[in-house]
Formats: C-alpha cells, structure tokens, sequence
C-alpha cells in the first residue's frame, strides 16, 4: 500500500533531479567549447533530430505571431524587432531543421535559451540590434565558428 502511495512521489522527485541535472550540464555546456565525455547524454539530448526540429519550429512561430497582418496576442514577442529579423530568424530555424547539417549544443542551448528567457532580445520592447546581434551568435556557435567569448 505505501508502495503506491509513494510512486507519484518517487517519480516526482526523479523528474526534478533529472531537471536539475540538465540545468548543471547546460552550464557546463555553454562554459566551454571543448567536448564533455561525461555530459555526452546531455549533447546527445540537445542534438536529437525531434528537439532540433522543434527548436525550428519555434523560430518560424515567431516569425509568423510578428506578422504585421495579424493583431497582437498574449505573447510579449518583440513583433517590431521579429519583423525586422525575419531572415536571420528563419534562416536560424532552417539551420536547426537541416538534419544533415551539424551542429553544436552549445549552439542548440542559445537558441533555447533566446526563445526561453522573457527578457531578452526577442521579447519585450527591445531594439532590433539587440535581437541581430543575438541571431549572429547563435548562428556562429550553431555552427562552430564562435570564439567562446561570451
């Protein structure tokens, strides 16, 4: 009987040590440009073809919710700074849709964290250059070009 009483429990524990344990290794990911042995399950995630395409996906949403056309959501989306980074956005989100092209997750995990964090350069009210900048440099590490200077 405690058993089954525990279960929901026990498996509500293991997910946040598993998410506590992603977010140690994106850390360590993005803190360095060298290859870990040890975090090769965390690379192997970030690179999985469906979390790759999803990531895409995400990218061509954005474009598509700053559609001048359509009225304003919810969304705090920088429609104005999308509008004008639409190339670069979608040629990102073509990037991580190219399966037969390699990637980083270093790259991989700026992207997420570009689409993740509210306040940065493609929410909010921002200027353009901030969002272009940011596109620049997911695509270099994307793409294994940058210098690790962050």
């Amino acid at each position: 009987m405690a058993s089954k009483l525990l279960g929901p429990v026990r498996s509500w524990e293991a997910r946040r040590a598993l998410r506590t344990a992603r977010q140690r290794a994106d850390e360590e990911i993005l803190a360095t440009r060298l290859p870990l042995p040890r975090l090769a399950w965390r690379t192997e995630e970030l690179l999985e073809p469906s979390n790759r395409i999803a990531l895409g996906r995400s990218l061509a949403d954005s474009v598509h919710r700053a559609d001048e056309r359509l009225l304003p959501n919810a969304s705090p989306l920088d429609r104005g700074s999308v509008r004008e980074c639409r190339p670069q956005l979608l040629e990102l989100a073509a990037l991580l849709c190219d399966l037969d092209h390699a990637v980083t997750s270093r790259g991989v995990l700026l992207v997420q964290q570009l689409l993740a964090d509210g306040s940065g350069p493609l929410y909010g009210h921002g200027d353009p250059n901030r969002l272009r900048i940011a596109l620049r440099r997911c695509r270099a590490t994307l793409e294994g070009l940058d210098d690790g200077a962050s």
